[in-house]
């Protein structure tokens, strides 16, 4: 899968890390875990999104500036 890259796995990890969050309101025990576990399951999803972009910019990656998006 070419199109499937860090930025994608980063893009789909901020998705899943907003309906965790976003859904962490209602009754998890219908889907078999509690809140508590959705929120550390959150938290695992966005230390894995630091630790993508240390490992493919290093750790200056993570306060350096972004190049600019060309267009179409």
């Amino acid at each position: 899968m070419n199109w499937f890259n860090t930025n994608a796995a980063h893009n789909l990890i901020n998705v899943l890390i907003l309906l965790l969050t976003g859904l962490v309101g209602f009754d998890w025990t219908l889907f078999g875990i509690d809140a508590a576990l959705a929120l550390k399951i959150t938290g695992v999803m966005a230390l894995l999104k630091i630790l993508i972009n240390v490992v493919r910019d290093g750790v200056a990656g993570l306060v350096r500036n972004q190049p600019a998006v060309e267009g179409n």
